[in-house]
């Protein structure tokens, strides 16, 4: 019955489906993607930091998979507000251009692609791998904090 209620609604349902199926395929199409990144190659000493977070975590996985981008400047905007370091699912690494030689900022976010996903529990952040600003030991800062500098990591 092609004109009840019960036949609309179901039409109504279905369509409803796929307009929310095609949005949310759509939206994640997207990604993060803050203005002026470029991808670039990782010094050497990304993979003994790599090594060190996979033995502080537990977890392991490839070096090789994570594409690294830079975004020129001591900060750029992601979910949390302004950050220096965003990971992403599709295993890419935002580093802001200020940040790329400090240990802790970089191996945070290799953590992040390690457990292949976001948010910090401790265990391994904190309690295991102490990537945090709250843990990190400040004589252990490979670079400076600029002035004013977003301290936010994602």
């Amino acid at each position: 019955m092609v004109g009840t209620p019960i036949a609309l609604r179901k039409r109504v349902l279905t369509r409803l489906r796929c307009t929310s199926v095609a949005l949310i395929t759509v939206l994640a199409a997207c990604g993060f993607d803050p203005a002026g990144s470029q991808q670039w190659e990782p010094p050497t000493v990304y993979r003994e930091w790599w090594d060190k977070t996979q033995a502080c975590s537990g977890l392991s996985g490839n070096f090789d998979r994570v594409e690294w981008l830079i975004v020129p400047g001591p900060s750029f905007a992601c979910s949390s507000g302004n950050c220096v370091g965003h990971w992403d699912p599709g295993h890419k690494i935002f580093l802001a251009s200020t940040w790329t030689a400090h240990e802790m900022v970089v191996r945070h976010e290799m953590l992040h692609d390690l457990m292949r996903r976001s948010g910090h529990p401790s265990p391994p952040f904190g309690n295991g791998c102490p990537l945090t600003w709250e843990t990190w030991p400040s004589d252990q800062q490979a670079s400076p904090v600029p002035e004013g500098a977003a301290k936010l990591l994602d």
